[in-house]
């Protein structure tokens, strides 16, 4: 929208809402999402139809050893998501949320999910290039074009998940290489156990990723920048969920970021195109280290974030238990009673 008709529908949201037999302001974050996600669609409507997408795809870091657990944990967790049998898909399944698994990049013979493999897993970071400018564009697209064939369904919520191991150590090299933050503000523990020695693998692993790559990752075009940080040092589940961002400021469909690794991927597509801030919802505060760092970047400070639950599971949980908030309220806002209503009673 032009920004005339903005204030001529922030007018219309305002007599809205001031209409309602509500305290104003007395729901705090849920009536500013409520405003946002109204901007975003430019109507008031109390129907949100979501879908969750989750991209899985393997990294050659973990897959040689360098970070994690077994790399084959990625394509059983992805086969068990399917069978609706992980913390996300049940909490979708219990939500009447639909949901998919999205194969960009899983080191399997076969697709996994809704098949759009680029390739069995990214190369290890330390000694190359993640993928090559081809193989970002093509999880790119990928994203893009799951967000454009569920908005042709009338879908108009989105949530992002993702599975991989060795994400949370491909997420710090990104957002390192995006900010300039220095790997001890941004490493977190991931799936390891939260230990000194440990931690301290992790960091020197991501430093020494960024010294490897620091000469490629330069542009004078910001979009062409994150392409290229993307692409040396990140994983086709984030070049996907960037694609899936920005699809859903082109289509004008708001999304939720989940933990760290969308909320990375966000911060990105921010970087790309600063109108995904008008898009972009969060839902909890991951207790990954880089987590309020990489918010920042998306616009988004701690006391807008509705969920401080320690979660780090990954997969879109906590994103969905926002979508299911976001439904109740948003439901609630169209339909709850009038002053008028209530001064007839």
């Amino acid at each position: 929208m032009k920004d005339n008709e903005i204030t001529s529908f922030d007018k219309e949201l305002n007599k809205f809402l001031q209409s309602k037999c509500l305290i104003p302001g007395g729901l705090g974050l849920w009536e500013i999402y409520f405003r946002k996600i109204c901007t975003a669609w430019g109507e008031i409507s109390g129907e949100i139809r979501p879908q969750h997408i989750i991209f899985s795809a393997d990294n050659g870091c973990n897959m040689e050893g360098y970070v994690g657990y077994n790399y084959e944990v990625t394509q059983k967790q992805s086969r068990n998501m399917l069978l609706g049998r992980s913390s996300a898909t049940q909490f979708c399944n219990f939500n009447n949320i639909p949901y998919e698994v999205v194969d960009v990049g899983i080191a399997s013979d076969d697709g996994i999910g809704v098949n759009r493999k680029v390739a069995k897993g990214t190369k290890n970071i330390l000694n190359h290039p993640a993928m090559t400018e081809d193989e970002f564009n093509s999880a790119f697209q990928a994203g893009y074009e799951r967000v454009e064939h569920y908005v042709k369904q009338g879908i108009n919520l989105f949530s992002f998940g993702e599975m991989g191991l060795g994400n949370t150590t491909t997420s710090a090299c990104v957002l390192s290489a995006l900010t300039g933050a220095d790997p001890s503000e941004t490493v977190g523990p991931g799936s390891w156990p939260n230990k000194p020695d440990l931690m301290k693998r992790k960091i020197d692993f991501v430093r020494a990723v960024l010294d490897k790559h620091k000469a490629n990752i330069v542009s004078e075009s910001e979009p062409d920048r994150v392409r290229k940080i993307v692409a040396h040092v990140g994983g086709f589940d984030i070049a996907a969920i960037l694609g899936a961002m920005l699809a859903c400021v082109d289509f004008e469909k708001p999304f939720v970021i989940d933990g760290f690794i969308t909320a990375v991927s966000a911060a990105c597509a921010v970087h790309m195109n600063d109108r995904v801030k008008d898009y972009a919802l969060p839902s909890h505060n991951s207790r990954e280290k880089g987590t309020e760092l990489v918010l920042v970047e998306v616009g988004i400070t701690q006391d807008m974030v509705p969920i401080q639950a320690q979660m780090s599971m990954g997969e879109g949980t906590g994103a969905i238990l926002m979508v299911q908030m976001l439904k109740t309220t948003q439901h609630m806002f169209v339909n709850v009673g009038t002053f008028a209503d209530l001064m007839k009673l």
